[in-house]
This record gives C-alpha cells, sequence and structure tokens, in this order.
C-alpha cells in the first residue's frame, strides 16, 4: 500500500464527520462499484466523496442512457433561479478513467467541466493524468452549501507516483453571472 494511503481511512471519517455537523440528519452508506466507492448520504439523496482507481472504460460513452438521465439545468434553475449558468452532467470520477454513469452524475459547471475556465483548465490537466495513467488512484469530494445535490464546491485529489497528492479546490459556480 502506498505510503500516502495508510491514513485513507481515517481521511474518509474525518470528511464524513465534517459532512455530519454541517448537514443533518445524514444518512451515510458507500456504494462499491467495480473499482470505484461512493459514499453516498441517503437523506439528501447526493454523492458526498467518491474515489477509486482509474481504469481504462470497457465501453465507449453511453450517451442515449446519458441523454435519459434528469436534464441537470431544470433542477439548477429550479434551485438558482433561471439566469443560472448552464451545468453539464458532470462524472465524479470521469468515464474516461473508467468512471460510470448514475450515481456518478451530478450538475457541474460547463466552465469547470469542459476546460472553459482558468479552473476548468487546471480540472481538466487533473483529469488527463488520471486518464493517462491507469491503475492512479483518485477521489472526488463534494462541497455542498445547501440542501441540493448541487455541489458549491469540488474538491480533486490525485495520487501523484503513490508518493504524494495533487489536490485542488474548484468553484462550482452554476448561479448567477461569473
Amino acid at each position: 500500500m502506498p505510503v500516502a494511503l495508510i491514513e485513507w481511512d481515517a481521511q474518509v471519517n474525518d470528511w464524513c464527520d465534517e459532512y455530519r455537523r454541517r448537514h443533518s440528519p445524514a444518512n451515510i452508506l458507500e456504494v462499491n462499484v467495480l473499482t470505484a466507492v461512493f459514499v453516498f448520504d441517503k437523506s439528501y439523496e447526493r454523492v458526498v466523496l467518491a474515489y477509486g482507481l482509474s481504469v481504462k472504460p470497457k465501453a465507449s460513452r453511453d450517451r442515449t442512457r446519458m441523454r435519459q438521465f434528469p436534464d441537470v439545468n431544470i433542477g439548477v434553475r429550479a434551485v438558482k433561479g433561471t439566469d443560472a449558468l448552464p451545468a453539464d452532467r458532470g462524472h465524479f470520477l470521469a468515464h474516461s478513467a473508467g468512471g460510470r454513469l448514475d450515481v456518478n452524475l451530478f450538475p457541474q459547471s460547463r466552465a469547470l467541466n469542459r476546460g472553459l475556465s482558468p479552473e476548468g483548465k487546471l480540472f481538466r490537466r487533473m483529469e488527463r493524468y488520471v486518464v493517462a495513467n491507469p491503475g492512479v488512484f483518485h477521489y472526488h469530494r463534494a462541497i455542498y452549501d445547501d440542501d441540493t445535490w448541487i455541489p458549491s464546491e469540488l474538491e480533486y485529489g490525485v495520487l501523484v507516483d503513490d508518493e504524494g497528492w495533487w489536490v485542488n479546490r474548484f468553484e462550482n459556480v452554476l448561479g448567477r453571472g461569473e
């Protein structure tokens, strides 16, 4: 086991405790999907944390199924207002790194998801590293400031060369104007 992961379980527990303090009553459970784990809050029906090993996807993206997933912009506009910035059906764990659909999808800032902003360019650079290095451990933590399934911030971490963390926090700006 890489030294950087020795305290991983304790870190996950700390994040879950922090989440419970901010969002009570939380009903947190783990959902294991192949090489990934999703820490999910049943009370608020949202992902708290996703982590796992990157793998090459076994199949191309199921575009039809993805289009059938609810349009995240309807929910974003209901919560953030009619002039909310457009959102994508983002993946906590990128499809190109083995991420699946369903629990893995969430409303993500289009600028961040597509690399259209300076933050988005950094986010995409981190994702490209994970994709180019199968077997890399990575995580994506959602930080919420309300009771919706729309994270206000995202923390993305990548274990580089099994030694150290490359971690950044990103605003998931979906509200009025930028």
